[in-house]
């Protein structure tokens, strides 16, 4: 007979090998909108160069007047990894050198302060802006810009369920919920910006309509749990996995949980073809409550992505794996695995799984997302050489990626030192803990250039996650 604890070892890589197709989308978090946010914590200051409201807010877009009513950007390159399933103390307690050999009851006790009863997220998020351009007419109200950029982004999100398993095991009778998502796109977005503002009023008000196009697109979420009941293990479970592009037939067409290479049948085509059109439209509006001192408000990414190309949704044939234990037939032992017991064994285990959940159901049309809206507020102050800058951000659509469901805010500034621009801030909120911001850019003869990073010094300091940024503009030129 298999050991309890080996068998949750292969239940559980089935089930992992699964949640590559059958996993989907969760929270992630905001602030990397250009690079002084990245560099302050998550602010979108009213008096940074116009190039930076394409993305944070639209009415920022004309309210520093310049001599040079043309700026453009240049390969703009932010990245970001983070979220509360980061948290490096509760590796080092669980897993680490010094940890030892836990109980199941201290094993229990690292999920209880790790998880509770909550889910925790892993995110990644990557963004390119070849260009962008702004145009300040001299002694107009009007302002405009365009930009190009192409997005990356992918998440994870699960409760202790997996982790259970593996730490605890099938040595207590007990049901534990299983539960996950996953979500992974790649899009390429033109963006127009027009701002306006009031002369007899200290407002600005601007729009940024997008024309999206999709790339790729893969999500799902699993519903599942497992019960141990003295030698039974049952897997009740029930997901819906979709995907759309090169992504939906080189991988979800062909990936086999069941063979030693599940995705040795799968090709490398993940090339930029179309593989869904969508539109979207940030808003904004800014008020100068007094000379230097304003306070602006944002909606970004209020819109949706139709993705054709491949679309699929998948969801299982069957809904339940239930294990009773192994039956040894000598004769097959003998004759088919020429006595090798863990071969048997393996098989048995192997083609209960099969069963269970090699059958899927695939509907092969379009399906729609929508895009991570969020509403952001800030205030900006600005005297001379100094920036203060401080806001809070609240997903609105926090299921979409890039917002996080908990509301975030953040407090930074800027002290410009002749052509040296020093930045600093602070972050809390959302699913990480305190997190340390910082960037130093060069701004002289119509030339910029700036870098931004952002970190989190201990994963358990007013929150519970990491969150890890950087950023780097290699050129803006005003003319």
């Amino acid at each position: 007979m298999i050991g309890h604890r080996h068998l949750v070892y292969l239940f559980v890589a089935g089930v992992l090998a699964g949640l590559l197709l059958n996993l989907p989308e969760a929270h992630a978090q905001s602030g990397t909108r250009s690079q002084w946010a990245i560099s302050t914590g998550g602010g979108a200051s009213a008096t940074s160069p116009p190039t930076t409201a394409l993305y944070a807010n639209p009415a920022h877009l004309g309210i520093e007047a310049s001599a040079s009513p043309f700026e453009v950007r240049l390969l703009d390159v932010r990245a970001y990894t983070g979220g509360d399933l980061m948290q490096f103390d509760r590796y080092r307690d669980t897993f680490g050198s010094e940890s030892g050999t836990l109980t199941d009851a201290e094993e229990s006790e690292v999920l209880d302060a790790w998880f509770g009863d909550e889910r925790r997220v892993f995110d990644t998020y990557s963004e390119v802006l070849p260009f962008a351009l702004a145009y300040q007419p001299r002694g107009s109200d009007w302002a405009f810009g365009l930009g190009l950029r192409g997005r990356v982004l992918s998440e994870v999100e699960m409760d202790r369920g997996l982790f259970d398993l593996l730490l605890v095991g099938a040595d207590s009778n007990r049901t534990v919920p299983v539960n996950g998502r996953y979500r992974a796109s790649s899009t390429v977005d033109l963006t127009g910006t027009i701002s306006y503002s009031f002369a007899s009023i200290p407002l600005s008000i601007g729009v940024s309509p997008r024309l999206i196009v999709g790339t790729q697109y893969a999500d799902g979420a699993l519903s599942s749990t497992v019960t141990v009941s003295d030698s039974v293990l049952t897997h009740q479970f029930d997901y819906t996995a979709r995907a759309a592009g090169p992504v939906s037939r080189s991988v979800y067409d062909t990936f086999d949980a069941f063979q030693a290479d599940p995705l040795r049948d799968a090709s490398a085509e993940f090339g930029g073809e179309m593989s869904g059109v969508g539109a979207g439209v940030d808003l904004g509006v800014v008020y100068e409550v007094q000379s230097g001192l304003f306070v602006s408000l944002s909606l970004t990414d209020f819109g949706a992505i139709r993705w054709t190309r491949d679309a699929q949704t998948t969801t299982p044939a069957n809904n339940e794996f239930r294990f009773e234990g192994i039956e040894l037939n000598l004769d097959r032992l003998q004759n088919e695995f020429d006595g090798d017991v863990g071969r048997y064994v393996e098989h048995q285990v192997d083609s209960l799984a099969r069963a269970s959940y090699q059958d899927v159901e695939r509907d092969r049309s379009a399906f729609t997302t929508r895009l991570p809206t969020a509403l952001h507020v800030n205030g900006t102050w600005s005297r001379d050489v100094f920036t203060l800058n401080g806001g809070a951000t609240l997903a609105l659509n926090d299921k979409a990626g890039t917002v996080s469901a908990e509301p975030v805010v953040h407090l930074g500034g800027e002290l410009r030192l002749g052509p040296v621009p020093l930045r600093a801030g602070v972050r809390l909120g959302g699913p990480q803990a305190v997190t340390l911001a910082g960037g130093i850019g060069l701004d002289a003869g119509g030339y910029r250039f700036d870098i931004g990073i952002s970190a989190t010094p201990s994963t358990s300091t007013l929150g519970r996650g990491g969150r890890y940024a950087v950023g780097l503009s290699l050129a803006t030129v005003r003319f």
